[in-house]
Parts: structure tokens; sequence; C-alpha cells
């Protein structure tokens, strides 16, 4: 049985694509925080002033735990304060529970709902 992409891998995945469209990556740090981003992307806008995104990434088993709300809450608040974006990033696989989550959790005020899917192209010969 297929389980998919494991939440490292996709952590690993949306870091890739996030340096490719010109972010910077970042580990996020905090003292005393329980919940933080799986990382931070940095980039700058047009008029040179650096923004911050935060990601935080599920896999179709962590997205049930209420580890994953917690964190996914914790971080909608501080994005709500400090005005930085916020992407919540599930695979394509489980992309209807995750949407349930991100309105459930109620963060589509301040986040962005990303599923993502990787399919592989087979090399012709």
């Amino acid at each position: 049985m297929e389980t998919g992409l494991t939440r490292e891998e996709l952590i690993e995945i949306m870091a890739t694509i996030m340096e490719e469209e010109g972010f910077d990556i970042y580990e996020a740090e905090a003292e005393g925080e329980k919940y933080l981003p799986d990382f931070l992307g940095v980039f700058e806008n047009e008029e040179g002033e650096k923004q911050q995104v935060a990601v935080q990434v599920e896999d179709c088993n962590t997205l049930k735990t209420k580890e994953a709300e917690e964190k996914a809450k914790t971080i909608a608040e501080h994005c709500r304060k400090s005005g930085e974006g916020f992407l919540f990033v599930v695979p394509i696989e489980c992309e209807d529970e995750g949407l349930k989550k991100f309105e459930e959790w109620g963060l589509s005020d301040v986040a962005e709902f990303i599923p993502i899917g990787i399919e592989f192209e087979e090399e012709e010969e």
C-alpha cells in the first residue's frame, strides 16, 4: 500500500519550490514558543521591503492530530498580529480533509491553503 509522501519529504519539496520562486528559507526560532512554523520564507517585494511567510506542512496522518491544530492556530494568531503571510500545505491526496481542517480551525482570514502533489514523468526511450 502506498502511503504517500511523509511530512519531512513535503517540507523539503515545499522549501525547494519556494527557493526556486525567489524565497530565502530559514528555520523558525523563538524563545519559549511551543509551536513554530516548519520554516519561514522571506522575499523582497517591489518596494524593496522584506516580507516573511510562515509555512506549516502536514501529511495525511499528522493533519488529524491535535498538535497540528494547535500549531496552526498559534501560527495564525501570530500572523494576524504581525501581518506576516501564512501558507498551510497538505498533500493532494488529502486535499478535502485539509480544506475541512483549514476552515474548521479558522485559518482562512490569514492563511493560504496549498495542496501539493508530485507527478513523475517517465522518460521515453
